[in-house]
């Protein structure tokens, strides 16, 4: 007998939608069976008109730099994403930096996580010495900065080649951010010059920046025949230049982010410091070509770069002073299947790859997580489409619910109904149905 039978929902396997019913037990995909099938199960659910996306795989995620992982995974799993790959800064912990570090986020996880969570190691320029027991640890990428990150620290030229050296020795992947510093300065300078406020966010960090800085990366990584992956890109420009180094043989991934592409620098304009992130959000032009991008493939895969900052936070000086980022990990699948599939006419198999599949194999997880296959765990991302629906911060669960964020009263088609990890049903309609649930995935290169 199986645990679970989830009936009649347009299932997103790797060989496309197929109308399926799915069995689980012991928290494993264990069939996928027709939908005439008639088999003995403790629970049956029917998700007919529903469409099953494997669990999301958020690659970028910061759940724990304003909050914890309670109210991250909450978010987290309100949206369909199953597995969370947090990054290893935090604006109240330890950057994970060593063994020990690493043990107290596992802890965490472990306490109060719903969904299921992988991790990514620190490391500082010229202190590589921890690299191989975060590794043997299992964190499934290293996080870089080439560009300021304050107490983080940034890669020069130099250290950074030392980084791709030992990248390779370990086999692990290096993510970075990547923009010039020296242009986001002077760029940054002349808008504070010229007492430019909000408006004036995308040409202090030019797309010029993010261009320099991931070729500047994936020369290096060539010469070392190093992975690495370029984070939240902005524009198709730096996709463009991605597609040059794989031709040569370089094994780089490149990652955006909902925000590119369902926002434009516009909501910077009517959100100010709300909407500020980095790289900034760019010219509706752009968006069209990043959509581009993703219907191409060129995009592997998407992350949220969620951050819940405070009103106060927000406010405190002027724009310029005030932190970059905000919250949207519970709308990556409504955003892209709203704008994407709906508006765009993005294919359903394309949208798991770039939301599971992809982050699943980039980050050594494709194990157990990324794909409705039998044998890998059972977790589900369940999509009304029929549902069209309002967000409001105050429905959600941020620890900050502010009104002034750019997603603020914005539609969309497409809500999630149902979330299972582990073949456990862990949001439905509303409600959060499980307490401490997540575990830690270690990755597997």
């Amino acid at each position: 007998m199986f645990d679970l039978l989830i009936k009649n929902g347009l299932t997103v396997i790797p060989a496309g939608p197929r109308l399926l019913s799915i069995a689980v037990r012991n928290g494993k995909i264990a069939g996928l069976l027709d939908t005439e099938s008639e088999v003995p199960a403790k629970e049956v659910l029917d998700f007919t008109g529903k469409i099953i996306f494997p669990g999301l795989i958020d690659s970028h995620a910061h759940v724990t730099y304003c909050a914890d992982f309670s109210s991250g995974s909450h978010t987290a799993a309100s949206g369909g994403v199953t597995t969370l790959v947090e990054m290893p800064q935090s604006g109240h912990l330890p950057s994970v930096f060593d063994q020990d570090t690493l043990s107290g986020r596992i802890a965490s996880i472990q306490e109060c996580s719903v969904v299921d969570c992988a991790l990514y190691g620190g490391v500082r320029a010229g202190q590589l010495e921890h690299m191989e027991e975060l590794v043997k640890g299992g964190v499934a990428a290293f996080k870089v900065f080439l560009s300021d990150a304050g107490d983080y620290g940034s890669f020069d030229d130099a250290s950074l080649l030392r980084l791709m050296q030992a990248s390779r020795r370990y086999n692990c992947l290096v993510a970075a951010h990547a923009e010039s510093q020296p242009i986001c300065a002077m760029e940054t300078q002349d808008m504070i010059a010229a007492q430019k406020g909000a408006e004036g966010n995308s040409k202090s960090r030019p797309v010029i920046s993010e261009v320099l800085a991931a070729t500047r990366l994936c020369t290096l990584a060539l010469h070392e025949h190093a992975r690495v992956s370029i984070c939240h890109i902005s524009s198709r420009q730096v996709t463009r230049i991605i597609q040059e180094f794989r031709r040569k043989g370089l094994q780089v991934y490149a990652e955006t982010c909902p925000h590119y592409l369902l926002l434009s620098h516009d909501d910077v304009a009517r959100h100010g410091a709300w909407a500020k992130c980095a790289p900034p959000l760019r010219s509706q032009n752009t968006v069209d070509g990043l959509w581009e991008s993703v219907a191409s493939g060129e995009i592997d895969m998407v992350g949220s770069d969620h951050a819940t900052y405070s009103d106060a936070q927000k406010s405190a000086g002027s724009f310029w002073s005030a932190p970059g980022g905000f919250p949207g990990l519970d709308l990556i699948l409504p955003g892209l299947y709203s704008e994407g599939v709906c508006q765009r006419g993005l294919p359903l198999s394309l949208l798991a790859q770039i939301t599971a599949s992809n982050p699943a194999r980039i980050f050594g997880l494709d194990y157990c997580k990324g794909s409705i296959e039998i044998g890998k765990d059972a977790d589900f991302a369940v999509l009304d489409p029929s549902i069209r629906w309002e967000f409001h911060a105050s429905g959600t669960f941020y620890d900050t619910k502010s009104t002034h964020y750019p997603y603020e009263g914005k539609t969309f088609q497409g809500k999630v109904t149902n979330t299972f990890v582990r073949g456990r049903q862990i949001w439905q309609d509303g409600k959060i149905l499980a307490g401490r649930h997540g575990k830690y995935i270690p990755a597997r290169h």
